[in-house]
């Protein structure tokens, strides 16, 4: 079963791409990776956009300045060399739990891959959000597994990016389910008392493409979760 891209709805997803970027902040800096799923198109013009902001706010720390020029090099010759990578998009989508066979997605195993993809979306994994989010899945998911979860987590370079599966998933899951995993993702954000603007952001593209209202955004951390399924 295909799947459309995530950014221009119209042509079907071809392949996947991953670059990575740094962003200084006077004496410190942040390394990250950027993933990218869709068209062979869309995926270039994304890879081209991230240069771009590399290219005008990567520089602010020492650190940044030496690594950054390597980024935006690496992120101009991939964007030169996208090309179909079926097998690529396939892992993705298995690792995401998004059956490519028609069958109706699993909403513990999306939870699985949306959480993984958002503790290794600033590319690395750390050992606090890893324990949050194994406290909040037990509470939420009856039949919550870490074994699988680590699983999913061993393989999170394969993938989406947060906004594209977030995308992927709006298309897939019932109104309810949507409502279980944002609000598995709210509770992990709001897990240490505070939501950082970073982590409001990601929440907030999550909604969007889910196709959850507004007025949910944080409706549903801490307390006010919707039921299990």
């Amino acid at each position: 079963m295909s799947q459309r891209c995530p950014y221009c709805h119209d042509r079907d997803i071809e392949t996947v791409a991953t670059i990575p970027y740094v962003r200084g902040r006077v004496v410190a800096h942040t390394l990250g990776v950027r993933k990218f799923m869709g068209c062979r198109r869309c995926v270039r013009r994304a890879i081209y956009k991230e240069v771009g902001v590399s290219s005008l706010i990567g520089w602010f720390s020492v650190t940044a300045v030496v690594l950054n020029p390597m980024m935006i090099t690496y992120g101009a010759v991939r964007g030169l060399f996208v090309r179909s990578d079926e097998a690529g998009v396939k892992r993705a989508l298995e690792q995401a739990g998004i059956p490519d066979d028609g069958a109706e997605a699993d909403p513990l195993r999306v939870a699985y891959g949306l959480a993984a993809a958002m503790i290794a979306a600033d590319g690395k994994v750390e050992d606090e959000e890893v324990a949050v989010t194994l406290e909040v899945g037990r509470q939420l998911f009856v039949d919550f597994v870490a074994d699988d979860f680590f699983k999913v987590l061993a393989n999170h370079k394969d993938l989406p990016g947060v906004s594209e599966l977030a995308f992927l998933l709006g298309g897939i899951l019932e109104d309810q389910e949507k409502a279980l995993v944002f609000g598995y993702l709210a509770e992990i954000a709001a897990s240490d008392g505070h939501v950082a603007d970073e982590e409001k952001l990601m929440l907030e593209e999550v909604r969007t493409k889910l196709g959850i209202s507004e007025s949910a955004t944080l409706s549903f951390a801490r307390g006010q979760l919707p039921p299990a399924v």
